[in-house]
């Protein structure tokens, strides 16, 4: 595996190389976070995995009605529904985040990445919650390309990792929004009953 595709942090925090080869002196956003180790995948477990028989998405907004089939035929047959370890495709039906969550992808252009999150016991549907906001689509993840993988996960953890870009600030202009100022690197959420949360984050320079 090319390491170099990799955030430095994600790496590591994914236990892709020995931390004292390629962590140490790893940057961090603020000095409070350098007191603050990464957070890992078992420091957030999930003990029940839901086997049961998914709900139907909740196509409460109009970008989820947009997308409907997208993310029905993700809960419904497995399309778009990846391991979030190794980013093959299950294939079939079922969790593959946090107990009882299902993420689907999909694509919209190089290197454009969607994504919904579904809670497979109620069928609510959460965007990223690392959308870029007017501008820009509801699910669309603001990937740090060609950072590889953009996302992280597992079905016995409630903690997502993403390379991400934030924008400091931004203008608009004739063909639309240009965000200026673009900072990326590892984003660390945790999942919550009302959404993944963010916990930690560390960009590079």
């Amino acid at each position: 595996m090319n390491t170099n595709l990799w955030s430095r942090p994600l790496a590591c925090a994914l236990g892709l190389v020995p931390p004292l080869l390629l962590c140490c002196g790893m940057p961090i956003s603020t000095p409070a976070q350098s007191r603050n180790p990464l957070p890992r995948f078992e420091n957030f477990p999930i003990t029940e995995i839901f086997n049961g028989t998914p709900t139907l998405p909740i196509l409460a907004t109009p970008e989820a009605r947009r997308f409907r089939t997208r993310i029905t035929e993700g809960i419904t047959k497995g399309v778009g529904v990846e391991d979030g370890a190794t980013g093959k495709e299950l294939g079939k039906p079922g969790p593959n985040f946090a107990g009882h969550y299902t993420i689907v992808r999909w694509g919209c252009g190089s290197p454009c990445l969607m994504i919904a999150i579904i809670d497979l016991k109620t069928g609510r549907i959460f965007p990223p919650p690392f959308h870029h906001g007017p501008g820009h689509s509801y699910f669309q993840l603001p990937w740090a390309f060609p950072m590889e993988p953009p996302l992280a996960y597992r079905t016995d953890s409630r903690l997502l990792m993403a390379n991400i870009c934030e924008s400091a600030e931004s203008r608009r202009v004739e063909s639309g929004i240009v965000y200026e100022d673009q900072r990326c690197g590892a984003h660390y959420f945790v999942m919550t009953e009302s959404g993944p949360r963010l916990i930690h984050k560390v960009l590079e320079p």
